[in-house]
């Protein structure tokens, strides 16, 4: 008897939020199975193993911005993909990026293609490497405050508002940052 493909979908999303937010080695499949209604047995039907599991729940990145997409307005952009990637509640690449590094076998090489995934399309030399990295920084922050701390959560009945200062203010943050990248 296999999992229905509703249910078979329920598990990896649960394991794909769970594995993305705290890694893998903190997830365990009892947890993936409370989480998804099901008992644990189905969940290892479903992957096999936790190792399978993980494989399977692999997220789809999200699409990446486009290379040409202006500087200008991009911090606001940045912090808007992330809300509505967390109210969506799909995966964090960002904070994918923090556990795949802490559990990478070899982390300089793991920096090595965070760096090109994530950062790619801004500059690695002199001063500007600062604020690349503090880019990432803000992203990597506001990443794990969102889903590992559950901060920045509206408060009932003004989820419009809330998440367009979030929007506004956090923007500006990091807008200021690529500004300073975009003026290196």
């Amino acid at each position: 008897m296999s999992a229905s493909p509703d249910t078979r979908e329920r598990v990896l999303q649960v394991a794909r939020r769970l594995f993305g937010e705290r890694g893998y080695a903190a997830v365990t499949v009892r947890e993936v199975a409370a989480a998804a209604g099901v008992s644990p047995a189905l969940v290892m039907k479903v992957g096999g193993s936790k190792e399978g599991l993980h494989a399977l729940a692999r997220p789809a990145e999200p699409a990446p911005l486009l290379p040409d997409t202006p500087i200008e307005g991009m911090g606001e952009l940045l912090v808007r993909r992330m809300l509505n990637r967390r109210d969506e509640d799909a995966a964090e690449p960002w904070l994918r990026a923090l556990y795949l590094f802490q559990d990478a076998p070899d982390r300089e090489a793991a920096l090595t293609e965070f760096r090109e995934r994530f950062l790619g399309r801004f500059p690695r030399e002199g001063e500007a490497a600062r604020h690349t990295d503090e880019l990432a920084c803000l992203m990597l922050g506001l990443a794990a405050g969102l889903r590992t701390f559950r901060l920045l959560e509206a408060p009932a009945g003004g989820e419009s508002e809330h998440r367009d200062a979030v929007v506004r203010e956090y923007g500006a943050l990091v807008q200021a940052v690529l500004d300073r990248l975009d003026a290196s």
